[in-house]
């Protein structure tokens, strides 16, 4: 369910509808705040919650954690972010025990974890510590684009010296072999991003590209169809590639979300099982007024789907 004072309880509530098929869903959160958004603030008449509660077999199974009974929408909060901590704790733990097959996560909140004095900056640190993972990348996607970062949730001005031959070479690597494994590509075709204007303009304006250059030339030597760096500006107006490689944050969410920003999918490449999410953030400001729009959430869990297909004979994916 993600952050409960959030719109993830809301998103998935208004996604059940469209969640039919052979998986069954399986949702870790509170029931009580699922019974209050249904009752209070969402009126759908595809929503039929009659029979629903924990453990009941059906179109969607529910593990109730009993956190929070009453909750206040849109409060940033420390019990909150304690309890979404525990929801992707449960979800980690059916994930290790092989009775789903895949994460689908709602936005949480970094400051109400950060409350809970719980140390990580999101769901992609956290999911890969308790993996054991530490080469993981931050994938955006939506039909038609895919942008995976060399860097993630760090300051503008630690990105040039968080650079690296060797975290760039992992970022095109992973990506490379997670295009192969998931989406079916059989000789995918990447593009790196510059980090200056000009992509340096050849030293012109910054130094950096050297270090992606040397990245690319090691990655051509492993037969990835790599190329680059380009001017980030005018890269992007033209898809032409299977997955672009950006070098920071901003630079590789911005063209993503401006293509398609409802149906825009975070996708964490390099854990030992498939994880999703809406790549949007806990809408607090609109947080309990049955506004918030699912599109995010149902295309999270149809890439799931698509991801895992011809990895799993059978399958059940997990809502958080």
């Amino acid at each position: 369910m993600g952050d409960p004072a959030g719109i993830g309880g809301e998103i998935v509530l208004k996604s059940f509808p469209y969640l039919s098929g052979k998986s069954i869903p399986v949702l870790i959160g509170d029931l009580s705040i699922i019974h209050t958004l249904a009752k209070h603030h969402i009126r759908d008449k595809k929503i039929r919650l009659k029979g629903f509660k924990e453990g009941n077999p059906g179109d969607i199974e529910f593990i109730d954690l009993g956190l929070v009974n009453k909750v206040r929408f849109g409060r940033v909060d420390a019990q909150y972010g304690k309890a979404s901590y525990r929801y992707i704790i449960e979800a980690m733990k059916l994930i290790f025990l092989g009775e789903v097959s895949a994460i689908v996560t709602c936005p949480i909140s970094k400051t109400a974890i950060h409350l809970a004095d719980i140390p990580f900056t999101g769901h992609t640190e956290l999911l890969a510590h308790y993996s054991g993972v530490t080469d993981y990348v931050m994938m955006m996607a939506n039909r038609k684009i895919r942008v995976s970062l060399a860097t993630i949730h760090i300051p503008l001005k630690e990105v040039p010296g968080s650079l690296s031959v060797d975290n760039i070479l992992k970022c095109i690597s992973i990506t490379h072999s997670s295009l192969k494994t998931y989406f079916h590509i059989d000789e995918p075709y990447i593009k790196v991003c510059g980090l200056n204007p000009h992509a340096g303009e050849q030293g012109l304006m910054g130094s950096e590209e050297t270090i992606m250059q040397s990245a690319i030339n090691s990655a051509k030597k492993l037969h990835i169809h790599v190329e680059g760096p380009f001017p980030a500006d005018s890269l992007f107006h033209n898809i032409d590639c299977d997955a672009y490689i950006a070098m920071y944050h901003d630079q590789g969410l911005i063209p993503v979300k401006t293509i398609d920003f409802r149906r825009t999918v975070n996708i964490t490449l390099g854990l030992p099982f498939v994880r999703t999410s809406p790549g949007h953030g806990t809408g607090f400001d609109i947080a309990g007024k049955g506004i918030a729009d699912p599109s995010g959430f149902i295309e999270a869990f149809r890439m799931a789907d698509k991801m895992t297909a011809k990895n799993f004979l059978t399958k059940t994916y997990l809502l958080k």
